[in-house]
């Protein structure tokens, strides 16, 4: 018996991603197709796959207070395999690697099972068996031409939900939030695929930073709290700034993850936020984070 851990995108994001994994190209005809081609499954990244006897539970393989982290998107890959047929690369960030090595580590640790994935991390989108030479690569062309796929560069991309029926916040979809991780039954075929069980992890802890060190990309989304600077070397405290605004010490200020909102397809560009700790306005002006107060 095979079963794998996925780690799943939250809602409404997975919904949105099931509506872009729902597409079929002009050429497909269910008559013409493997029953293998286009099956439905849901959006996830595998964390890890194994074998075991018996039918596990997903707290025996889950450490315990495990955060939910922010996944970011990289590129568009088209394997010459059924379960790489295409799929989306994710960036290789601390947090999903963090996770990954501690689910691997708890699997090995405390229930004495290697894992078997080798494509880790990815988030496969459709499956398929090419009913004529080159139609994953034809489907991938689909994508990009139809504006459902767009590629900045080889490290940027963003996914279009939107003209497959997603809400409107959902048309630049760099990442999602992983907020569950599920246990799975992969042993049959992939319309037999069957979900044993469902976790949702915590949300992220807070963390305390001081105002001079850099804030406009956080390695998480996390509530942040602002501490006081070091004194000067004349003993006073001076004042926080942040381009030519001054800001007096000790006022605190949450300061969202950029990343973690363009991940759910919302663009803070042209977009105000109101910092309910501090009711200060705050303007975001670089659409990456690098330089957003």
């Amino acid at each position: 018996m095979r079963y794998a851990l996925w780690l799943v995108p939250s809602e409404p994001q997975a919904g949105a991603l099931r509506y872009l994994m729902n597409f079929r190209p002009k050429h497909y005809r269910s008559s013409t197709h493997s029953s293998r081609s286009y099956p439905r499954f849901d959006p996830h990244i595998t964390l890890a796959t194994f074998s075991c006897p018996y039918r596990p539970s997903l707290y025996q393989f889950m450490p315990a207070n495990v955060n939910s982290i922010p996944v970011y998107f990289q590129s568009m890959k088209i394997r010459n395999n059924y379960f790489g047929s295409l799929s989306i690369a994710v960036s290789r960030t601390r947090e999903l690697m963090d996770l990954h090595e501690l689910i691997v580590k708890h699997l090995q640790k405390a229930n004495k099972i290697h894992h078997t994935s080798h494509s880790f991390p990815q988030m496969s989108l459709f499956y398929l068996d090419e009913a004529f030479r080159g139609e994953r690569l034809q489907l991938g062309n689909a994508l990009r031409q139809s504006g459902r796929v767009y590629e900045r560069n080889v490290t940027d991309v963003a996914l279009n939900c939107t003209l497959d029926g997603a809400a409107p916040q959902f048309h630049a979809m760099k990442g999602f939030h992983g907020s569950e991780i599920w246990l799975v039954d992969c042993t049959d075929t992939v319309a037999d695929w069957r979900v044993l069980g469902k976790r949702t992890l915590n949300p992220p802890s807070a963390y305390y930073i001081s105002r001079y060190e850099p804030s406009s990309y956080r390695p998480n989304h996390s509530p942040v709290v602002a501490m006081p600077p070091h004194p000067l070397r004349s003993g006073r405290r001076g004042p926080f700034f942040f381009g030519p605004n001054a800001v007096p010490p000790m006022a605190p200020c949450c300061l969202p993850d950029l990343r973690y909102h363009h991940a759910q397809g919302v663009d803070l560009r042209f977009r105000g936020n109101m910092c309910s700790t501090c009711a200060r306005r705050r303007t975001y002006v670089d659409a990456y984070g690098r330089d957003y107060f």
